[in-house]
């Protein structure tokens, strides 16, 4: 009997098919026919992929777009079906050379400049100026909708692009900023006159209208003649009034576009005014998003280009193990990508650039059970995020459980690096420069507010050129408002004001950091029990209600964080318990306690200088463009320094421009 089904499973085994090679799905570009089996669109795509899904759940498919550009006028959407499994993802992937691009834009056709319109452009710009004829999608009453503090994340209702990229909206200044005066509820006044803005029912003024930390865009409701100037009124108050000589611009006038790379719209008559940087050709953005998945499982993105959405550019909500992989993102009008809810899903060694809010978001893992959700972002380059939302759009936003930051280059963007919520992230080996500028009391990397959010290892990081000047006060790792939990281990700073600042925290862990040029090398206050006392006592405030919201009795959480039951009855106003041992300290500034804060409530020990070095390295301190450099002539002369991941930083800035750009 053994044998008898011994051979009938060798006979049913040879007579099965070998797994099949992949089910590949060719789509043309634009401007080229389809050839035999290939389809016109990536919607066509997916469609036909759901058929092959629907006669064989593990088929292995692949959607190949050929070289050129795939425009989308909406979103494409995938849900739970749309998806492999974990040994065959579905593949959405272009060419290795990065040709194919997926947008969500609409190429304009130019029609003439309008008399009525070319009499009222400024002088410089006659002859350049170019007029286009926008679609239906793009004629809404406003450009945009309000950009104010915790404001939904709404998509303009179009950009503009030439072939450098993402033009502006027409604005007075043209480079900076104006002062305001007389500020009183919505109202206040710049030198303008009057009549250079008649006819302007969609004007707007921008900047920051009271904090440093925060950029409000508001449309006005009126304008009227004041002394030589303008009085303007706001649709609402801007967040805690209009401060004296406020920096703020007009936005979206026809006197301002005196300049290439600005534009403007005249919503009765869907004309756009651009001047472009180069050549004639211009698009603007009408699919709202580009890729969004919602409860999609084992999807891989790759190789492609993705650009020119209204919104985000890619959305993942739910579903497990989701990766953009070897892609460009950006520019788009909000957001480069957002994982919220998924788990073991993210981006790796791609290039986001561009974007209007952040460029990434990580919001997964459940913080009531501390379960991690996963999510990393890897060896990518991330940089001119925070376009068109300067402050309070990092380029990375964790939340949640367990993510993972890991080899990137994050540089050049007005707005910090990571902003960071819940518990147990990993910001490990990133190289964090050149940002911030303009700005005030905010930091490279910022967490604060919430006494539960603890956990997360900052360690072997560089962070270089974060710097303020006599008016902006900025940070480097900004641990606000009693932020508690952290680990700051093993990271250079290199010329960056107040490299670690611990504003009211307890249970912070700063070991083994080297401060060059930075200072001072740590700062302490114990702002709960001066001015930020009513954060502490009043049941209703951001802290209190945080740490209420949190399980912190539960076994999980008196596990992973025995000291939190306990908190509100162990001087929570006072900050202590921090660990600061093993920095070195070179050309920089000892440590600061102030505002309450007392070095008799700390661990210190074994921390070395200032110390005075060479003047060849003093010289590297204060100039040098590659931190590695300044790292081999530190080691060389004897100075103890972390481990840095240079070798991966250097691999992060070359696969963060896919394609070889």
């Amino acid at each position: 009997m053994r044998t008898l089904l011994l051979l009938a499973a060798a006979a049913f085994l040879a007579g099965s098919p070998a797994r099949s090679a992949p089910i590949e799905i060719t789509v043309a570009a634009e401007g080229t026919r389809p050839g035999p089996g290939a389809v016109a669109s990536l919607p066509d795509a997916l469609a036909e992929a759901r058929r092959h899904r629907a006669r064989d759940r593990r088929a292995a498919i692949v959607i190949a777009l050929t070289p050129g550009l795939h425009r989308l006028t909406e979103a494409v959407r995938l849900g739970p079906g749309d998806g492999g499994s974990a040994g065959t993802p579905l593949v959405i992937r272009g060419p290795a050379d990065g040709s194919a691009r997926l947008v969500g834009s609409q190429r304009l056709a130019p029609v003439p400049v309008p008399p009525a319109l070319a009499g009222r452009l400024p002088g410089t710009a006659r002859g350049h100026v170019r007029a286009y004829r926008l679609p239906p999608s793009a004629r809404s009453a406003r450009i945009q909708a309000p950009i104010v503090l915790n404001g939904p994340p709404a998509p303009p209702a179009f950009e503009v692009f030439d072939g450098e990229g993402a033009m502006h909206p027409a604005r007075w200044p043209a480079e900076g900023f104006a002062r305001a005066e007389g500020g009183e509820g919505p109202g206040f006044t710049l030198a303008i006159a009057p009549a250079t803005l008649r006819d302007e029912p969609d004007l707007w003024a921008e900047g920051y209208w009271r904090w440093g930390w925060l950029f409000e865009s508001l449309p006005v409701r009126r304008l009227a003649p004041q002394g030589r100037g303008t009085r303007f009124t706001l649709d609402r108050t801007p967040y805690e009034g209009i401060g004296a000589e406020a920096p703020v611009r007009l936005v979206h006038l026809l006197a301002g576009l005196d300049r290439p790379g600005a534009w403007w719209r005249d919503a009765k008559s869907g004309i756009l005014l651009a001047w472009p940087r180069a050549g004639e050709t211009v698009e603007v953005s009408v699919a709202d998003t580009l890729l969004a998945t919602d409860g999609t499982s084992h999807l891989r993105v790759a190789s492609l280009r993705l650009a020119m959405a209204r919104g985000d550019l890619v959305s993942v909500r739910g579903g497990r193990d989701v990766v953009i992989a070897d892609s460009a993102l950006g520019p788009s009008g909000g957001r480069g990508a957002v994982f919220d809810g998924a788990r073991d899903s993210g981006i790796t060694r791609s290039d986001v650039a561009g974007s209007g809010a952040e460029a990434v978001v990580l919001s997964g893992g459940e913080r009531r059970t501390l379960t991690p959700g996963g999510l990393f972002l890897r060896d990518s380059r991330l940089t001119a995020y925070a376009r068109r939302m300067p402050t309070q759009h990092p380029a990375v936003a964790v939340d949640g459980v367990g993510a993972e930051v890991a080899g990137n280059d994050i540089h050049d963007s007005p707005a910090y690096a990571l902003h960071i919520r819940g518990n147990d992230h990993r910001i490990t080996g990133n190289e964090i420069a050149n940002l911030l500028k303009g700005a005030t009391d905010t930091g490279a990397i910022y967490a604060g507010r919430d006494w539960t959010a603890r956990g997360t290892v900052i360690s072997g990081n560089v962070l270089h050129d974060i710097r303020g000047d006599a008016t902006h006060e900025v940070k480097g790792v900004y641990l606000d408002d009693m932020a508690s939990g952290f680990t700051v281990s093993g990271n250079l700073f290199l010329r960056v004001d107040q490299p670690v600042f611990l504003g009211g925290g307890r249970d912070n862990r700063i070991e083994g950091n080297v401060f060059v040029a930075s200072s001072p090398a740590v700062h302490v206050d114990s702002r709960g029990q001066t001015w930020a006392r009513d954060a502490i006592t009043d049941p209703q405030s951001e802290l209190r209600a945080a740490y209420a919201a949190m399980p912190v009795e539960s076994a999980p959480w008196r596990a992973r964080y025995p000291g939190l039951p306990g908190l509100l009855y162990d001087r929570p106003a006072v900050a202590t318990g921090n660990v600061l041992t093993d920095n070195l300290l070179v050309a920089s500034e000892p440590f600061r306690f102030t505002d309450g804060g007392s070095e008799a409530e700390q661990t210190l020990a074994r921390n070395s200088g200032p110390v005075n070095p060479p003047k060849a390295l003093a010289d590297l301190a204060r100039s040098s463009t590659r931190p590695e450099d300044f790292a081999d002539l530190a080691q060389g002369a004897g100075l103890r320094l972390p481990t840095i991941p240079f070798d991966r930083m250097r691999r992060s800035r070359r696969a963060g421009a896919p394609f070889g750009r």
